[in-house]
């Protein structure tokens, strides 16, 4: 009886290193896709996490959903629509398929309405009624999980992109930046998370556009002192706005 315990429990071990292993390795994978802005990079990595995923494991659904959102996001700035329209299907059928089991999964509902969002790229027709829609989701996911520094991103992401026309407001989506980037700092995990990089970014490029330009320099900074490899403010957004200092 003792033997079996200690094997159920060496077993259940195993397992859970395996599974925090993956989960390490996939953040950095993620993380290196989002410094490379590489849409074949992100392509690798979401087609092979799919194929080593367990498709009946909530864990394991999330983050495929999580590459998909990564991977999704560049094709949409890099207007590969044909390419982007095949990965929302694809990642709003898994999503779909935790939202039958998990109804309330804050995490999943905010992926719906990011996905609803990206659509909108391929169809600016239907901007107004797929904008309601995806922020109507996203709120929802922020009242079941408001400290979620993911969903914080994503209320602030549907506020940041869009013109103020449908909605736009960067002033307001500064302020769930700035929470989620807080929220992050504290809990000490900003080593590897692209969320964090992209959301100082957009921080940044906040206060240059508000001619700001002290701040930017200091959000700059501090990106770079992250991150020195990460080219678009190392090469161009950082050299350029010394230049608009001088």
């Amino acid at each position: 009886m003792t033997i079996r315990i200690v094997f159920v429990l060496l077993l259940t071990l195993s397992v859970t290193l395996q599974t925090t292993a993956q989960s390490v390795s996939l953040r950095s994978q993620t993380y290196n896709a989002y410094l490379s802005a590489d849409p074949a990079k992100w392509e690798a990595l979401t087609a092979a996490y799919e194929n080593k995923a367990r498709h009946n494991v909530l864990g394991d659904l999330l983050q495929l959903v999580h590459c998909y959102y990564g991977y999704t996001m560049l094709l949409v700035e890099k207007k590969q629509d044909d390419k982007a329209a095949k990965c929302i299907e694809k990642a709003e059928s898994y999503i779909d398929k935790i939202l039958a089991s998990f109804p309330n999964n804050a995490l999943a509902i905010d992926y719906k309405g990011v996905f609803i969002s990206y659509r909108i790229s391929l169809n600016k027709l239907k901007a107004p009624l797929l904008g309601k829609k995806s922020r109507q989701a996203i709120a929802r996911a922020l009242e079941l999980e408001p400290e979620s520094p993911q969903i914080l991103c994503d209320k602030g992401n549907s506020l940041f992109y869009p013109p103020s026309l449908f909605g736009g407001n960067k002033k307001e989506a500064l302020v769930y930046y700035k929470k989620a980037i807080s929220i992050i700092e504290q809990k000490h995990d900003t080593d590897q998370n692209w969320i964090y990089l992209k959301m100082l970014l957009n921080e940044a490029r906040y206060y240059e556009s508000e001619d700001n330009l002290t701040q930017a320099k200091r959000v700059y900074e501090k990106i770079l002192n992250i991150e020195p490899s990460f080219r678009p403010v190392k090469d161009k957004l950082y050299p350029e706005l010394l230049k608009k200092m001088k």
